[in-house]
């Protein structure tokens, strides 16, 4: 018989919003779940997305500069961020993206 180890930690659980678990909310991820099932037995596949960005890819508030010129920077700069995008399907295939500009 093989042994095998879990590394268990204790964490605080986090509290969820009381709309989370309106009836409405519940009813609508079983139906979510119940659909998903149902592609997952006919053989299709399923790809799961997510978008994160990172705003401090500029960092122009610390600068060197000379001593006689201005550190001053306008108020509305609008720099580009830096997009992530990653899936995962259900076969196990990874798919990642990086774009260094505002995206939508």
């Amino acid at each position: 018989m093989i042994k095998t180890e879990t590394n268990l930690k204790y964490r605080r659980a986090k509290k969820v919003p009381i709309q989370s678990n309106s009836e409405r909310c519940l009813v609508l991820r079983q139906q979510y779940s119940t659909r998903m099932l149902e592609f997952l037995k006919s053989g299709k596949r399923v790809i799961n997305i997510d978008e994160t960005w990172l705003n401090e890819t500029n960092f122009v508030r610390k600068m060197w500069c000379d001593v006689n010129n201005n550190q001053s920077l306008s108020l509305k700069s609008i720099n580009p961020s830096l997009s992530m995008i990653a899936a995962l399907d259900n076969e196990g295939k990874i798919y990642f993206s990086l774009s260094h500009a505002s995206t939508d």
